[in-house]
């Protein structure tokens, strides 16, 4: 089948003049707004777009519905002051899914801490999570599944744990039908509904079960696989099941690993047209995970590698509709490529057709970026190219016939033109171990400049040049344009770069892991890039924790630390661990220096930020820190944001205004590092 690229690519010289040079950093306004456009999805026909939609500063998300083929004309908007909308889907041509989130409050301790000893009774500051069913036109908003539906216990536990229903599957052959998957956290167990979007009616496929779990459904909505935890040992069994002649009461056992051992094993999908191959994730014998592809009718047969590289891990598979079977509706979308995160995110496509449109879309859009095919309707009339970058916060594109590209919206009111360079680096640690890292340059001043050591959540992520790879990417950012220098380093225990590299962080909070981050900086100073008397580090989640210990350092390289929701108590975050099934083998890798104990160490000016709603590191850690801090008379600031939970899309437009002001005034008077 041959593309006409040649409409698409004279596009190139109208939507992208150069712009003009950026006189003024954006505004703090600017930057506490949330994604101005956060998703685009087309319906299954591709006859509608919806576009989830941030109104204007402090404000809830909405839905604008869009006719596809008629963007001039006036959308239908779906939302509501009380309701904040956080994700959207089709359910089919007629209906949309839509997830909301509300705070609440509920009785009891707090979630996951009802043992003795560990909370108070009382009101539990949370959030209740729904999922919804709407028509185009805002008809018949309906609860999926209905309260009156499930049990007491089921609904009580979805908002007591933070989960909202999952969607595994959409149905194709059953428009008003969904699979949905449902967790309960305390036993981390699950069960699975398939719903009617009309009225929430469910019908239970697998019943709650805390022994298995990550079911894994076919495009007929068949379950394939699913895990079993055996807890006697700390195991895992996966388990196969390929419905010969339409017989799916049989499950196989395929695989059996240790957890201990912390390989583990993902599904990314089946191939058709049976679906009896799956293509999995694994390190198995190797330091990087690879993709392989697994033949479930011959279960004790090796798996055959597809595709893996060194250095880093492989991501996942890329599908498109290539042929003209798939055009003309016949065939199921094929395998043209695998992805992985390297510098930046990358496809390696085996197909020539779909790298053919990948660098037709390249070649449109500005250099330098990674430009995603989000979604595709209607036999590819319809694409949707999602844009971002190291200076990109986001664009998505309508994408028409694979020849006219259409700007839907932006993420930001930010230019590319008005934030900092960003590049991945490499430095030694101080026992030779090759650390990976971002480095944001300032957009004012000369080197050596004010610098601040930037390190992620998790602590198993990791960061990439990619505006919002993670949650906080716009934070080096805003630093950046106010003339700071920031390093997000991949400090050992990082995930992407191959087992060895994240095993290396086992146990080593506090300590090599933290060796990693000063030494990142040190190099920065070694290049000349970094002032030695003028830097400071500030994190949030674990990064939190890695400004908490950072405050306690000794010789310390930094002028003040800004954790946010950090760690403060290794014994306490141990408790907080509720009951999950594999608690002790999290243990065996979480471990290090608990801050809270080396309380006389702090040394330098801290600035605490904490939501009061966050029940995965509770604000009790950072009040702890605070009252030790106050019994020492340590020079210290305590921000506690009002209604915001551990995730920053928690926070909001005022949160966040609050947060940048006071943390720039903290880095500028109490530390003594004003830069501009």
């Amino acid at each position: 089948m041959k593309f006409k690229f040649a409409s698409l690519i004279k596009l190139a010289l109208l939507l992208f003049a150069p712009a003009a040079a950026a006189v003024e950093p954006p505004t703090l306004e600017e930057f506490a707004m949330r994604p101005l456009v956060r998703d685009v999805d087309l319906s299954p026909s591709g006859e509608h777009l919806a576009i989830m939609r941030l109104p204007g500063p402090g404000q809830n998300y909405v839905v604008d519905i869009y006719e596809s083929a008629h963007l001039d004309k006036d959308p239908y908007t779906l939302g509501a002051e009380h309701m904040d909308i956080v994700g959207v889907n089709w359910a089919n041509d007629e209906r949309l899914l839509i997830r909301t989130r509300q705070p609440v409050e509920v009785p009891g301790r707090r979630i996951g801490y009802n043992r003795a000893g560990i909370g108070a009774a009382g009101k539990v500051k949370t959030y209740a999570w729904k999922l919804l069913s709407v028509g185009i036109d805002g008809g018949r908003w309906v609860e999926l599944p209905g309260k009156n539906n499930i049990t007491r216990f089921a609904f009580e536990t979805y908002v007591q744990r933070l989960f909202s229903p999952r969607v595994v599957s959409r149905l194709p052959s059953e428009e008003d039908w969904v699979l949905i998957e449902w967790f309960n956290a305390e036993e981390n167990g699950t069960e699975v509904f398939k719903v009617n979007v009309n009225n929430g009616r469910p019908q239970p496929v697998f019943k709650f079960s805390a022994d298995y779990f990550g079911y894994e459904f076919d495009k007929d909505g068949n379950a394939r696989v699913r895990s079993r935890a055996n807890k006697h040992d700390n195991t895992i069994t996966m388990q196969i099941r390929t419905g010969k002649e339409g017989d799916w009461s049989d499950w196989t056992d395929w695989l059996t690993w240790d957890v201990d051992e912390d390989r583990y094993v993902e599904i990314l999908g089946f191939e058709p047209p049976d679906y009896n191959q799956a293509y999995v994730l694994w390190s198995k014998d190797r330091d990087t995970e690879g993709i392989y592809l697994f033949d479930m009718e011959r279960p004790q047969s090796e798996p055959e590698l597809l595709f893996a590289i060194n250095r880093y891990d492989a991501r996942d598979i890329v599908r498109a509709c290539i042929s003209q079977e798939c055009v003309d509706g016949d065939a199921d979308p094929q395998l043209v490529g695998f992805s992985y995160v390297g510098d930046s995110y990358t496809i390696h496509y085996i197909d020539e057709a779909a790298a053919a449109l990948q660098q037709s879309i390249d070649a449109v859009l500005p250099p330098g970026n990674f430009n995603r095919i989000h979604d595709r309707a209607a036999q590819d009339k319809y694409i949707i190219v999602h844009s971002m970058g190291p200076r990109e916060p986001g664009r998505y594109y309508l994408l028409r016939d694979k020849s006219r590209i259409q700007l839907l919206g932006r993420a930001s009111a930010i230019e590319p033109e008005q934030l900092g360079e960003r590049k991945s680096i490499w430095y030694e640690a101080r026992d030779g171990m090759k650390i990976n890292a971002v480095l944001t340059l300032p957009t004012t001043g000369e080197p050596p400049y004010p610098a601040i050591a930037h390190p992620h959540g998790g602590p198993r992520s990791r960061d990439s040049l990619f505006w919002n790879s993670s949650f906080w990417d716009e934070w080096p950012q805003l630093l950046a344009t106010r003339g700071y220098a920031v390093l997000q380093p991949n400090f050992r225990g990082s995930t992407g770069f191959g087992f060895d590299y994240y095993s290396a962080g086992n146990k080593e909070w506090g300590y090599r892991m933290q060796d990693d981050v000063d030494d990142g900086m040190r190099y920065l100073v070694e290049q000349g890039i970094a002032d030695p008397d003028r830097m400071a580090i500030f994190g949030w989640s674990y990064g939190g924790y890695s400004a908490m210990v950072g405050s306690m350092r000794s010789p310390n390289i930094y002028r003040c630390a800004i954790p946010g929701a950090g760690v403060s108590s290794m014994e306490l975050i141990e408790k907080d661990t509720w009951h999950y099934r594999f608690r002790d083998v999290i243990q065996k890798w979480r471990g290090g220096l608990s801050p809270i104990r080396n309380m006389d160490a702090v040394n330098v000016p801290v600035l605490l930020v904490h939501g009061d709603r966050d029940l995965i590191v509770p604000i009790k850690h950072s009040d702890l820190f605070a009252r030790e801090l106050e019994k020492r008379g340590k020079p210290y600031k305590y921000l506690k944001l009002v209604d915001a939970a551990h995730t920053v899309d928690t926070l909001g437009f005022r949160h966040y205004l609050d947060f940048y002001r006071t943390l720039l005034d903290f880095l500028a008077d109490d530390c003594g590092m004003a830069s501009t």
